[in-house]
């Protein structure tokens, strides 16, 4: 295992997927892909509330010292962007939380979680 891609929203869920992408790639010496997907807005909050959860994310990936990349992509369809990377970037796992901000009304799996685990052309690892 070489290339993890890692899901943020700024979700505990997803802070908890990173900390778990870490021991993973700590094992085996691979590197975190870090990519938060934000939905198109005219003002540039949105732009500056990812810029945020990556550079939260850039933090704890030096403090432990892991190789990474942080990428942030404008979507509005998060799972299909991340399913893409996951494909074209020829990642080993996906690592997500197992709901996401936007997914207050979800009870199980939020839905960008569900359609990734759905729909990755690599392994998924869904964390609680």
């Amino acid at each position: 295992m070489k290339k993890i891609l890692v899901g943020v929203d700024g979700s505990e869920h997803s802070k908890k997927a990173l900390t778990e992408a870490i021991k993973i790639a700590e094992k085996f010496s691979a590197e975190i892909t870090v990519v938060n997907v934000f939905y198109p807005s005219p003002t540039p909050s949105a732009h500056e509330f990812s810029h945020r959860i990556l550079e939260d994310a850039k933090a704890v990936l030096e403090y432990e010292k892991i190789k990474y990349k942080l990428v942030s992509v404008t979507s509005t369809n998060p799972s299909k962007t991340i399913t893409d990377m996951a494909r074209d970037g020829k990642f080993d796992l996906i690592v997500i939380g197992r709901r996401g901000v936007g997914a207050a009304h979800e009870l199980v799996l939020g839905s960008v979680c569900n359609r990734v685990s759905c729909e990755s052309p690599v392994n998924v690892l869904i964390v609680m």
